[in-house]
């Protein structure tokens, strides 16, 4: 792995890898965090609608920073920023389970930045982190059937296909297919050392 555990505090936590600075969400990303949000192409495999506004998210962020990283239960959002512009272009999302041993995550970039590898880049490092830093036994992510982005990259990554939802989930209008992928931590630092 390229990626370097820079400073963590309980609330913040910042990775660095060739290209990039993750770090918690902070109101100072409320601008460029509206404007992928509200990118149709970007939204259209993901549970909101692009019609996101300033208040809206100004509580999100706000309510994601009253979680502890990690904490079960509370979902946590990463942004992922440009060493070299310091232009935030996207973010993880990490669900702690109850149980603390596994959790759920997720991803959105914007679409100006895809296809340039930095969805691999940072839910790699992220991955990698929160195997070393939680201890954690699995962690897993759900995508809908039709995204073939993100079913390549969770493939890339080196998750398994573990689940087929049909029709599981009212989406949009519509009900709609998801795939569930994972991998254990012992797959995990087998591959990657």
């Amino acid at each position: 792995m390229n990626d370097k555990k820079l400073k963590e505090n309980e609330n913040n936590i910042i990775i660095e890898t060739e290209r990039l600075i993750l770090r918690n969400i902070e109101l100072k990303d409320i601008d460029s965090f509206l404007e992928y949000r509200n990118d149709p192409e970007v939204a259209k495999y993901q549970s909101w609608e692009p019609k996101l506004n300033r208040t809206d998210v100004n509580d999100f962020i706000k309510e994601l920073q009253s979680h502890k990283l990690g904490e079960a239960g509370k979902w946590n959002q990463i942004v992922w920023v440009l060493k070299d512009t310091m232009i935030h272009i996207g973010d993880c999302a990490l669900k702690i389970q109850d149980d603390n041993k596994q959790a759920e995550i997720g991803f959105t970039l914007s679409q100006k930045n895809q296809g340039k590898g930095y969805a691999f880049e940072a839910v790699s490092a992220f991955i990698n982190y929160l195997f070393e830093n939680f201890n954690l036994h699995r962690i897993f992510a759900i995508t809908d059937c039709r995204n073939k982005s993100a079913i390549k990259l969770l493939k890339k990554i080196g998750m398994r296909q573990e689940g087929h939802f049909i029709e599981n989930i009212f989406f949009k209008g519509a009900w709609g297919d998801e795939f569930l992928f994972a991998i254990l931590q012992k797959e995990w630092l087998f591959a990657n050392i």
